[in-house]
């Protein structure tokens, strides 16, 4: 696979520079911007894999660029912003991002997603409507393809919990206690475990789907339809 194209368009210079320079060391082509006015004549002459684009700039606003830029097949959208209501992660995904992270960004996950967004561009269909179905009752979630997934007893405990709080992030300390009783540094590390076998479990096209917020705790950043 070819070194991936990355351009980050963001206002705040220091953000800017640090998500470029952990992306650099990661040996992607890295360009960034302060607003989309100069982003268009730049895409015109340049390639770009995956835009990393605040919703908050100066100018036009990070929805209005996606929805124009979302028309080119080969270019894929993350959305970033300190938003985190639904609603906001919603008109996102409408406006053309392929994925909505929160600020603060951990850097890592930030990686993760521009690396499975860059190697699927060539043959991943874009889903229109992305929703997932849970079934608790027989601890099964279903992709928006029509894959079914097992879930073990903890991971169904889980998603039940981020399903029903949709509209806010599920803390650490509630999701310990709901799950397994009570919540301290063994829980904590089990909620980790949890957390990383599910994301493998539901890796999607779309990238990732359990969203990390480092005051809030944890959301399912798609649609859930609870059947």
């Amino acid at each position: 696979m070819r070194n991936i194209h990355v351009v980050i368009v963001e206002d705040n210079i220091h953000l800017a520079e640090e998500m470029a320079f952990y992306l650099q060391h990661l040996e992607m082509n890295v360009i960034t911007f302060q607003s989309g006015k100069r982003l268009d004549g730049w895409l015109e002459n340049n390639i770009c894999d995956v835009l990393i684009l605040d919703l908050t700039l100066p100018g036009e606003d990070g929805l209005t660029i996606a929805k124009r830029l979302s028309s080119h097949k080969d270019l894929r959208i993350i959305m970033l912003t300190s938003r985190v209501m639904r609603e906001d992660r919603i008109a996102g995904f409408e406006a053309g991002a392929d994925v909505y992270l929160n600020k603060p960004v951990d850097f890592e996950e930030l990686a993760s997603v521009v690396y499975r967004l860059a190697k699927r561009i060539a043959d991943a269909p874009i889903v229109q409507k992305y929703i997932w179905k849970f079934n608790s009752a027989l601890f099964l979630m279903t992709t928006p393809e029509g894959k079914e997934i097992k879930l073990t007893k903890s991971e169904n405990s889980f998603l039940k919990l981020l399903s029903k709080n949709k509209d806010q992030y599920s803390t650490r300390e509630v999701l310990e206690e709901k799950i397994w009783g009570y919540s301290d540094i063994y829980t904590s590390r089990r909620l980790d475990v949890l957390v990383s076998r599910l994301r493998a479990k539901l890796e999607s096209p779309e990238g990732i789907t359990i969203q990390t917020h480092w005051s809030n705790g944890y959301c399912f950043i798609h649609q859930i339809e609870e059947v």
